[in-house]
């Protein structure tokens, strides 16, 4: 026994050593320099994908992926093709020496070790993403971005792909919008992210519109509208619902018809296709202005195929005419001789039917044509010229598709890999050899139709030429493993644990906890729970609305439910608008008996708190309301909305009283001063204004302060702190000068309150971080962490109280003496909370959601045996009520 357990121990010790861990390291580095000096340039440079492995250099994934066994170079696959001679390519000149190879080898044997350990990936989550979007957004001219709308990547880099995979992602990208593009450049989207995960586009660079765009969104299945500040501001920048699409669905999903068809914007038949190229092609077959090739054997048509070049206004047009495969025995007889059937080209070269007097007869085809930037867009059709999704498998296949349909667009895609393949002519030759099968007429008609293989194949390879061109100006290149359709196929495969993980923002771990939680979750996904489980994306897509209700991702996204659109048909004219009547945010009474809320159906309503009913509604805007605050003396209410405007209302009458119209967007941020007798209001539109109530007339005004997003009065009337840009500025509330600036921040401010003496004041943020300050004073006295979602409201009692309520459903007490958790967390409310405050009593807390439903909190407890002084006021006094039944936390 010690005999065989010695060597076992001596061999663990020799693998943990640092001399066996420096020579481990040392052939990785051998290995990987190898496969670097001459596999990359095919599998990983620029993206490049041949044999669909863009990953040769990353060692951990060759090994993950099973290219490599450790300790097995003869079960390698990797080692197998080099050993062989396959991998480089025969025709490649600079190979790997019986050194290098060796290498490979010895790497493989010592048990195929990774090198240096990985650096920690970045997360990029889902508010990471529109955190982008909005920087990107906010450094161009507010007039162009209506225009622009993202792709992301963000899930897929979670999911631990390389950077050169993530390449082949953003090439696969580049060609598709351009190859869906009228416009006459080749353009590429732009990262907007350090990562390049996120990826902008202008609608007007392909000559796309609203109804493109949602039309793509019709089709979207993880469209999710996250309650965020990013957000909304990145869905009134860009005037749409979901500014952010994923790229690889998009891929996958936009380069087959009908969506195919839809987004390119090509009309129900190929003879519609040709008067937008002015193409005429009866008239060039008449005036032989075409050329032609015909053959059997054509490996994507089961039988005959002609091919038909045009000129066209960008260059050139090729079609094809297919044909059904013949019976055995042929029924049709003509004065009682057996006739040709018409389905043979080698009888039958002339037509289609009407030009000419024995033409062929084809079941349908295919068209392929230069788009104005060089890149070619694919069409087919059934025998009428009427366009066609799929082709009929019995005339044509592509065994790359599940189905082995040929699909529109991504299964032209993946066979035309050069553009045009060049193909030879058996016809011309046919008819040298078979003279008499031909009338002289005919067959001088044919030789003009069919100028020899020659001639059509040099079309056929300057097209090509041209074509690659074009794509080169992708970032792809012409290979024979064609980004768009491998990107496609990556998409549809299988989930496994990590890849489903991924696209909802949680790690492996997290979903499977959810899973285990989940009776639905599990019902649906039970596999991934399993080592190597996985589950089909078709399984994926149906359950994904349930998957967002589980996992509280936010509301999932109807397109059915899209608004007017703006004149220009680039957006919505208030993409924030829902019909649910739900709560964005509420002002309370210092007694808690009433609230004002603002909703996105346009409505303003007084509030019952004890009734839950609408006492009255306050009518006038015309467009969703987002901000909302009353008077200290609880007579008159202000409100902000995506009208643009700003609107004081007198609550006793429901009379709207003044209206200031000085803004050119939403509305976000509204405030009165301590006296009630100024407005003051902020917007996306960048600007913050104090104007009078009594007439509208502006006391000043500030523009071009970015994406405004909160706003707070200062109870003494000394400041306003107003957030915008993810930063906090602090302004004399009488002139507007700005006093001081804190951050940019990571995210951005969603909400600010500041305490009844002044003295202190506090910003929550999308991120879920509430930082508060001391007059004066120029860093944060304390960051506050806890929230799982934005801190949609923020009110303080001192420096010492802080409260907070969050998108989470939570409302959180938190004492800044103890910064390391709130002193309690109240979690009664099951949406997300837009506001929360504390009452005048001095024992109580008051909160309201997205649902209308507004709770109490007895606090005091929690503060200690004193009950809470009542806040300062200014003038109208309101005494501490005892209706309000108390709520638990």
């Amino acid at each position: 026994m010690h005999a065989r357990t010695v060597p076992l121990a001596a061999a663990l010790a020799l693998v943990a050593s640092p001399a066996f861990a420096a020579e481990s390291k040392e052939l990785a580095a051998s290995a990987q320099a190898v496969l670097k000096a001459h596999c990359y340039r095919c599998h990983g440079q620029d993206g490049a994908v041949e044999g669909g492995v863009n990953y040769v250099t990353d060692l951990a994934k060759l090994v993950g992926r099973k290219k490599v066994v450790p300790g097995d170079p003869a079960a390698s696959r990797l080692f197998k093709r080099i050993d062989d001679g396959t991998m480089p390519p025969p025709g490649e000149k600079d190979r790997p020496s019986a050194e290098e190879i060796e290498a490979v080898k010895k790497w493989i044997a010592a048990g195929a070790s990774t090198g240096d350990a990985a650096p920690t990936r970045t997360i990029v989550a889902s508010g990471d993403v529109y955190n982008h979007i909005l920087a990107d957004l906010e450094t161009m001219d507010r007039r162009s971005r209506r225009f622009q709308r993202y792709f992301s990547l963000a899930h897929l880099h979670n999911a631990g792909l390389s950077a050169e995979e993530l390449q082949t992602y953003r090439n696969a990208l580049n060609k598709l919008v351009n190859s869906l593009s009228w416009g006459s450049k080749v353009v590429n989207p732009v990262a907007v992210d350090p990562l390049k995960t996120v990826l902008r586009i202008d609608l007007r660079w392909y000559v796309w519109d609203a109804t493109i765009w949602n039309r793509v969104l019709q089709e979207y299945p993880y469209g999710v509208l996250e309650d965020t500040t990013a957000a909304r501001a990145a869905s009134v920048g860009t005037l749409t619902k979901v500014p952010v699409v994923r790229a690889d669905w998009f891929v996958a999903t936009a380069s087959r018809a009908p969506l195919y068809y839809d987004v390119l914007q090509l009309p129900a038949s190929v003879t519609e296709v040709e008067k937008l190229l002015r193409v005429d092609a009866v008239a060039n077959i008449q005036q032989e202005r075409v050329e032609r090739a015909a053959f059997n054997g054509s490996g994507i048509s089961r039988f005959n195929r002609i091919l038909e070049r045009h000129d066209s206004a960008h260059g050139m047009y090729w079609r094809t005419y297919d044909f059904d495969e013949p019976p055995a025995n042929l029924g049709d007889r003509l004065n009682g001789n057996l006739v040709p059937d018409p389905r043979n080209v080698f009888a039958f070269p002339l037509g289609p039917a009407g030009l000419a007097e024995f033409p062929f007869k084809h079941a349908g085809g295919e068209a392929i044509f230069a788009l104005p930037n060089g890149l070619h867009a694919y069409y087919i059709m059934n025998a009428n010229n009427n366009r066609l999704d799929k082709a009929p498998q019995a005339i044509v296949s592509d065994p790359k598709r599940p189905d082995r349909a040929v699909e529109a667009g991504v299964s032209c895609m993946s066979c035309h890999v050069t553009g045009i393949i060049p193909k030879a002519d058996q016809v011309f030759d046919h008819l040298a050899k078979n003279p008499k099968a031909f009338t002289r007429a005919e067959g001088d008609l044919i030789k003009a139709l069919y100028p020899g293989k020659d001639a059509v194949i040099k079309s056929m390879e300057d097209d090509a030429k041209n074509y690659a061109v074009a794509v080169a100006k992708t970032g792809a290149r012409v290979s024979k493993y064609e980004a768009v359709s491998t990107i496609t196929l990556k998409y549809e495969a299988d989930l496994d644990l990590e890849v489903a993980a991924a696209e909802v923002g949680l790690t492996p771990n997290q979903l499977r906890e959810k899973i285990d939680t989940s009776e639905t979750l599990r019902k649906h996904f039970g596999a991934l729970r399993a080592a190597g489980g996985t589950v089909s994306r078709q399984i994926w897509l149906q359950a994904f609305g349930d998957v967002t209700r589980e996992l509280k991702l936010g509301t999932l996204f109807l397109a059915s439910l899209n608004g007017p659109t703006n004149a220009d048909n680039t957006g919505e004219l208030d993409p924030l608008e829902s019909r649910d009547g739900s709560a964005n945010q509420m002002a309370f009474t210092a007694d808690g008996l009433r609230a004002v809320v603002a909703s996105s159906d346009r409505s303003v309503r007084l509030w019952d708190v004890e009734g839950r009913r609408a006492v009255k509604p306050l009518v006038g805007h015309t467009a969703s309301v987002w901000s909302v605050a009353l008077s200290l003396d609880g007579k008159f209410a202000i409100s902000g909305s995506m009208d643009g405007t700003a609107r004081v209302w007198d609550i006793d009458s429901g009379r709207e009283v003044r209206k200031y119209a000085e803004h050119a967007g939403l509305v976000s941020a509204v405030a009165f001063n301590p006296n009630g007798k100024w407005g003051v209001s902020g917007g996306f539109d960048g600007v913050v204004a104090a104007w009078k109530v009594a007439t509208g007339e502006e006391l000043w005004r500030l523009e071009k302060q970015g994406t405004v997003t909160a706003l707070a009065v200062d109870p003494t009337g000394a400041h306003v702190f107003v957030a915008a840009n993810r930063s906090v500025h602090v302004l004399e509330l009488g002139t507007g000068k700005p006093v001081r600036t804190h951050g940019p921040f990571r995210a951005p401010v969603v909400s600010l309150g500041v305490s009844p003496n002044g003295k202190w004041y506090a910003a929550g943020s999308d991120d879920g971080t509430t930082r508060v300050w001391k007059l004066g004073e120029t860093a944060a006295d304390f960051t506050l962490t806890g929230h799982t979602g934005p801190v949609r409201s923020v009110a303080l009692k001192d420096g010492k109280w802080v409260l907070t309520g969050g998108a989470d459903g939570t409302v959180r007490l938190w004492d800044t003496a103890v910064k390391a958790a709130p002193a309690a967390v109240f979690g009664k409310h099951g949406h997300p909370v837009v506001t929360a405050a504390f009452l005048a009593n001095g024992t109580q807390t008051i909160s309201g959601d997205r649902e209308l439903t507004v709770l109490p909190w007895k606090v005091d407890k929690f503060m200690g045996p004193r009950p809470m002084v009542p806040p300062e006021r200014i003038d109208h006094p309101v005494g501490p009520p005892d209706t309000i039944p108390y709520a638990q936390p």
